[in-house]
């Protein structure tokens, strides 16, 4: 797809340098315009843990320069979902197969990558695009004035520009300055990221027959679940495990590695897999997190001079598996719509249009999620029950591929929304918003 430039180039302040902010800056850049990006750690210290790249993210990343060879090297590319039952023997109840047909249709695979070979090369395209850093600072103050923000940073620096995109994660600093009244959690998630070296897996035949290394794993327990994925090109085993309670742990900071032993205890795992257990007490580093999901309204404030993207402005699930690829739809979305600027006063219009084009997407994608997490941590009942009579259904022999999967309704409702979800095109959203509004916006140049 064609990438215009804009006819007036304005400077974008961007207030933290993960995903969301580092694809903000390019696709901006890409647009036309000019990037300062603000980041709190040294932009080098490494970031332990894997993400995962669906096709809506993978189509989108893949056109960047140098991605696809990025992918190529260091991204495994995952076969399916399987499921599996957190206690006793870990039992497999379901497989949901990515079969070959929808994918090549969506025109991407779903990735699972390190999160710092991504960071990496975003880094990388950032630079070759003239984005300036400022590494090793933290945001105090952002100001609104005369259609202009300064942003104050702890040391006293100020930094002016035209738009501050508040990118700066689920404890949004930013947020609090945009939103009018803050708003309320709905549920709280807490997590916890963990890596396990490779071979402690391969070596082991109890924990070698519960791996696929082309398999996202979601094992569902009462009150929790836990999501595991090998990845042989880096010679880890991230582990991820999430329950929808407030659990006894503070909210980690990504850069700052916290001992598993002491660590995991909170999580309750007792009731699990005595091998999963074994597993994870072979991490080498964990990462806790407190997620409180909101409903995010707001997401364009102080004037028409701010907005946020990536966690800053919803709270797609940290740990699931459209968290970075809802920030990098933001960043295109954003990059596409100020391709076309032509006049400051058009500055503020752009903005409420981005909200207006993200924010179903984005309010959707976080209700499928939730929903779906609810369904991997529900009691022993009629409900679980349910849920794996469904699942069930994948692993008989009569089962053969999407064309016939009525015979389980779980696998239809999850490849109903997912398809929804990896079929999604931003640029196109855009064009489609454009088509419909852009003579107005023009009128006003």
């Amino acid at each position: 797809m064609d990438s215009p430039r804009a006819s007036l180039s304005i400077s974008f302040v961007i207030i933290g340098g993960s995903i969301a902010g580092l694809s903000s800056a390019y696709a901006l850049c890409k647009a036309g315009h000019r990037a300062i990006v603000v980041e709190t750690s040294d932009g080098i210290s490494k970031v332990g843990g894997s993400l995962r790249c669906p096709p809506n993210m993978t189509r989108i990343l893949k056109q960047w320069p140098g991605m696809l060879e990025m992918f190529q090297a260091r991204a495994t590319k995952c076969s399916g979902y399987g499921f599996r039952i957190w206690a006793d023997t870990s039992e497999r109840v379901g497989y949901m197969k990515f079969h070959e047909e929808i994918m090549s249709e969506l025109g991407a695979d779903f990735l699972m990558l390190q999160y710092d070979d991504l960071r990496r090369e975003l880094t990388s395209l950032c630079l070759a695009a003239d984005v300036v850093f400022e590494y090793k600072r933290n945001v105090v103050d952002v100001k609104s004035e005369n259609g202009s923000v300064t942003v104050v940073l702890d040391d006293g620096k100020r930094l002016m520009g035209d738009v501050a995109v508040g990118a700066d994660g689920h404890s949004s600093v930013v947020r609090s300055l945009v939103e009018e009244s803050p708003s309320g959690s709905i549920h709280t998630v807490t997590g916890i990221n963990i890596s396990i070296p490779a071979r402690c897996v391969k070596e082991d035949e109890d924990l070698r027959s519960l791996c696929n290394e082309k398999e996202l794993t979601i094992w569902m327990g009462a009150g929790s679940s836990l999501i595991g994925t090998l990845d042989v090109t880096a010679n880890v085993f991230d582990i991820s495990v999430c329950s929808p309670v407030r659990l006894d742990v503070e909210d980690g900071d990504w850069y700052t590695e916290h001992s598993v032993g002491e660590t995991i205890p909170s999580y309750r795992l007792s009731g699990c897999d005595p091998r999963l257990q074994k597993l994870i007490q072979q991490g080498y580093a964990c990462c806790p997190s407190v997620q409180e999901v909101y409903e995010h309204d707001e997401i364009v404030g102080l004037n028409g001079t701010a907005v946020l993207v990536g966690d800053a402005a919803h709270s797609a699930l940290i740990h699931g598996s459209h968290n970075s690829s809802m920030a990098v739809e933001d960043a295109v979305t954003l990059g596409r719509l100020f391709s076309r600027l032509s006049s400051r006063k058009q500055i503020p219009l752009l903005l409420n249009a981005y909200r207006e084009i993200r924010h179903p997407r984005t309010s959707s994608t976080q209700d499928s999620e939730y929903n779906w997490f609810e369904q991997f941590t529900l009691p022993p009942g009629p409900l679980q029950d349910a849920r794996d009579a469904g699942f069930n259904a994948t692993l008989s022999p009569e089962f053969e591929d999407f064309a016939n999967c009525e015979a389980s309704e779980v696998i239809v409702s999850i490849w109903e929304q997912y398809i929804i979800l990896f079929n999604h095109d931003a640029d196109e959203e855009v064009d489609n918003w454009w088509s419909m509004w852009g003579s107005a916006v023009a009128a006003l140049a």
